[in-house]
């Protein structure tokens, strides 16, 4: 006996494969099918009856369940089906694996309630669970004398369990003889069956045990524990996964909607669609900013896992990010050096180095050959005598040749000067404004810029061992021009410099009220802008002007322009 699908059934059958248990049902359907050929003889007004009722009630049941009901082939006349019932959970449920004996399991010993519970084990939260298919074959003598044979699966259950089902099934056509029963044996399957598997919205699966004595109309677990529940696991993240895809969802950067195929969903519950997230990691990857690369919603920020990014780069995108991850992953370790004629990435032993590819042997300080008893070149003398040695060049060809070089010797001599490097990974790194604690984009290190050394927070610009040195802020001090140094330590914001200035310029000098920086009028308009703080006041009452509005208005005492 074949079970496949009829020709014209529907197209989707949502509970295939493993769960559906069909090779098992044919197998066990097909004594009952031998059974059925020596039915009771009916008369041919009881077998017209019975065909017809039969009839009525597969049409009844396809249009209840839809895609979750595949009907088979006719065999000998016998009509043939199987039913997908599925739990409507209303959150999820938490699985429990009770790992007592098997002993344990048969002699019913309780025992105390610390027990019992020290053989439940957690093994995870389903939002949806596998479904429960019961497999109808209809003799010729349905629904009038007898009942449907029938054979119930649910292969994440025991089959004790599936069993009582079993019992229930049979109690159900012992009541209403001569009835229709198919759609009653399915609705208690997928509604009252729930409280005798699970309770709380908590379900405990029991240990492996034998099947000897079950139902042989039940088709349980036959899958250990240890397997059957990845299964339950994967068969639940695929059912939510085809629920999202069928909704319609909301982008939350380009407020876009679209169904849920468009949309790739994180593992932190965020959605956003295709196209942004394609461009939100072309972006990094451009930028090389892939350590960045989160959440885009910005009261989470969880990093984008790695199948994600497979996903939305290509390969040579997901390639690329592979190399930025491992190169800054080397940058953190202190005894990564990197060869000076290949590049490659060396395991340094103190200060020298071999390079495992071309096998240069250098100073892991200054990228020099190695130099045993000498001491290193700083960089800034090294950078002076490069420049020299290109000055000194007198053909006209290799000056051309080696303007670029020149070039970015200037830049790395300009970078020296001008920046500061991490404390732990030597990062040069500069600072544009803001304070004076800084964070090393490539090791998370936090370090002050004015002394370079590592810190852990606030406390070291008010430590006393500071002693003054570090502060917060670098803000504009009083008696200071524009022209002149913006920039002053914090112990001399309370200090006057006498500064040497013109008398007209000094006539036309108005303090700020805020920071106290001096700046001169230009012109009749008295609302002056401090180019330090950025306070907008007046030229005239020397008062902080709020809303020019009300400052210059028609109830004010002051002009806009004088």
């Amino acid at each position: 006996m074949s079970l496949e699908p009829s020709s014209s059934a529907p197209a989707v059958e949502v509970a295939a494969g493993y769960w559906a248990a069909r090779e098992e049902a044919a197998a066990r359907l097909e004594a009952m099918a031998a059974a059925a050929r020596v039915d009771d003889e009916l008369s041919e007004e009881e077998f017209q009856g019975n065909n017809q009722v039969q009839e009525d009630e597969l049409l009844a049941l396809r249009a209840i369940y839809g895609d979750d009901m595949v009907i088979f082939d006719n065999m000998d006349g016998l009509r043939c089906f199987q039913i997908s019932l599925h739990y409507q959970l209303q959150g999820e449920i938490q699985v429990y694996m009770n790992v007592g004996t098997k002993e344990t399991t048969e002699t019913g010993d309780e025992g105390d309630d610390d027990d019992a519970d020290d053989g439940l084990l957690y093994a995870c939260s389903l939002q949806h669970l596998p479904p429960i298919t019961l497999t109808c074959l209809l003799p010729r003598s349905y629904p009038s004398t007898r009942a449907p044979y029938f054979v119930v699966a649910a292969k994440w259950l025991d089959e004790p369990e599936v069993s009582r089902f079993c019992s229930v099934l049979d109690e159900i056509w012992a009541a209403l003889p001569g009835q229709e029963v198919v759609f009653r044996w399915a609705d208690w399957l997928c509604g009252s069956s729930w409280s005798c598997i699970a309770s709380d919205d908590q379900m405990v699966l029991g240990p492996d045990a034998s099947s000897a004595g079950a139902d042989e109309r039940a088709i349980g677990r036959s899958l250990i524990l240890d397997s059957t529940i990845p299964l339950m696991h994967r068969y639940s993240d695929e059912r939510s996964q085809e629920a999202f895809d069928q909704s319609v969802h909301e982008c939350g950067v380009c407020l876009s909607e679209n169904t849920g195929r468009n949309f790739i969903r994180l593992p932190c519950n965020h959605s956003f669609c295709l196209k942004c997230m394609e461009s939100y990691c072309g972006i990094h990857l451009k930028e090389g900013s892939m350590t960045r690369l989160a959440c885009p919603d910005t009261s989470c920020r969880a990093p984008l896992p790695p199948p994600v990014l497979r996903r939305l780069l290509a390969d040579e995108g997901y390639a690329r990010r592979e190399s930025l991850a491992l190169r800054r992953t080397l940058d953190t370790m202190p005894d990564v050096a990197y060869c000076p004629r290949c590049n490659a990435a060396c395991v340094a032993a103190g200060d020298d180095a071999q390079c495992p590819a071309c096998f240069f042997t250098f100073c892991a300080r200054c990228g020099e050959r190695r130099h045993v008893g000498d001491a290193c070149v700083p960089a800034e003398d090294k950078l002076d005598d490069l420049l020299e040695r290109q000055k000194l060049r007198a053909s006209a060809r290799e000056e051309q040749r080696s303007e670029a070089q020149r070039e970015e010797l200037l830049s790395l001599r300009e970078v020296l000067r001008s920046t500061k490097q991490c404390p732990s990974c030597r990062m040069a790194i500069a600072k544009t404004e803001g304070c004076n604690k800084m964070v090393c984009d490539n090791c998370g290190t936090f370090f002050c810029y004015r002394c370079s050394r590592a810190i852990s927070g606030y406390a070291h610009f008010v430590c006393p061992r500071s002693n003054g040195e570090c502060g917060l802020f670098e803000r504009v001090g009083r008696g200071r021009l524009p022209g002149q140094q913006a920039r002053m330590d914090n112990h001399d914001l309370d200090e006057d410099v006498e500064i040497k200035e013109p008398g007209w310029m000094r006539a036309l000098r108005y303090t700020c009220p805020t920071c106290g920086a001096k700046r001169t009028k230009a012109g009749a308009n008295n609302l002056l802008v401090c180019r330090a703080c950025h306070t907008r006041y007046c030229a005239l009452c020397w008062k902080r002007v709020w809303e020019v509005s009300q400052h210059y208005g028609p109830w004010g005492d002051c002009q806009q322009r004088s």
